[in-house]
C-alpha cells in the first residue's frame, strides 16, 4: 500500500487545466509626428458666452439705405463712362415754323351716317303661350316645319353618294374584264391534232404488248383486277383514238 503525501493544501482543479493561448500583441497605433506641433500652434478657443445683455445699437450715420434691406440688393458698380470728344454733335431743335393742320372731321355727321347705315338685329321670332306671358323661341319648338324646309331635305346623304359611286366604278370593272377575257375554248391546229393522235397510238401499242405479256392461267384475284384493269384502258385508248380520227376540227377547254 503507498501512501501519497500532501505538501500543498491551497492548490485548486480549475487551475490545473490547460489555460487558453494569451492574445497577440496589438500593433501600435498610428501617432502623426506634426501632431504635437500643430496643438502647439493652435491658438486657444474664445469663451463662448450667452450673448450680449443689451443689442447694440449702429451709429446714426449708418442708417438703412434703399437697396440695404431683406429683398434684392441694388448692385453697385464702380464703372465710370469717360467720354471722348468723337461724339457726334447733339441735333438742334427744329426752328419754330407753322404745325401741320389737320383735317377738320364733324364727328356727329359721321355717327349720324353710321346709325344710319347700321342694320338692326333681327328680331328672333317667340311664341306667347300662356295668360301670364310665358315666352319660348318658335325655333326648335315644334311648331313651325323646320326639317322638312332644309335645302338638303329629300337628297341622298353624301356619304351614300360616294359609296354608291364605288360600287358603280368596282361593276364597271367587272364588267369591261369580262368582256375582254381571253375565250377559254381553244381550236388546236392540224399538227397538234396529228401528234395527239400518235401519242395515243403508241400508248395503245404500249398497253397491247403489256396485256399480251399477261399469263394466261387467271387463277388469283390480283391477276383478274390487273387484267380487268388493262382492259378498261385499252377500250378507253381505242375510244379517244375513234374520236381523234372521226373529227377533224377540236376545241380543248
Amino acid at each position: 500500500m503507498s501512501i501519497v503525501e500532501i505538501t500543498k493544501h491551497d492548490e485548486v482543479i480549475y487551475t490545473i487545466l490547460d489555460k487558453p493561448p494569451p492574445d497577440p500583441p496589438k500593433t501600435p497605433r498610428y501617432e502623426s509626428k506634426l501632431e504635437k506641433q500643430l496643438k502647439e500652434t493652435k491658438l486657444p478657443q474664445m469663451r463662448r458666452l450667452f450673448g450680449y445683455a443689451e443689442t447694440p445699437l449702429h451709429p446714426p450715420d449708418q442708417f438703412m439705405k434703399k437697396g440695404e434691406g431683406i429683398g434684392q440688393p441694388i448692385k453697385k458698380s464702380d464703372h465710370k463712362c469717360f467720354v471722348s470728344g468723337n461724339l457726334p454733335p447733339v441735333p438742334k431743335r427744329p426752328p419754330p415754323g407753322k404745325k401741320p393742320q389737320k383735317p377738320k372731321i364733324n364727328f356727329k355727321v359721321l355717327n349720324i351716317k353710321k346709325a344710319i347705315k347700321t342694320k338692326p338685329k333681327p328680331v328672333e321670332p317667340r311664341l306667347v303661350d300662356t295668360r301670364d306671358g310665358h315666352i319660348k323661341k318658335i325655333k326648335g319648338s315644334g311648331e313651325v316645319p323646320e326639317y322638312c324646309l332644309r335645302p338638303d331635305f329629300g337628297k341622298m346623304p353624301e356619304y351614300l353618294v360616294k359609296m354608291n359611286r364605288k360600287r358603280q366604278r368596282e361593276y364597271e370593272k367587272i364588267l369591261y374584264a369580262e368582256e375582254h377575257k381571253e375565250s377559254v375554248c381553244k381550236l388546236i391546229n392540224e399538227e397538234e391534232r396529228q401528234n395527239l393522235l400518235d401519242d395515243l397510238k403508241n400508248n395503245w401499242k404500249k398497253m397491247q404488248k403489256a396485256f399480251l405479256q399477261l399469263p394466261m392461267l387467271t387463277d388469283t384475284t390480283p391477276k383478274i383486277l390487273k387484267k380487268s384493269k388493262m382492259e378498261q384502258e385499252l377500250r378507253q385508248l381505242e375510244k379517244s383514238i375513234a374520236l381523234v380520227e372521226a373529227n377533224p376540227y377540236i376545241y380543248i377547254y
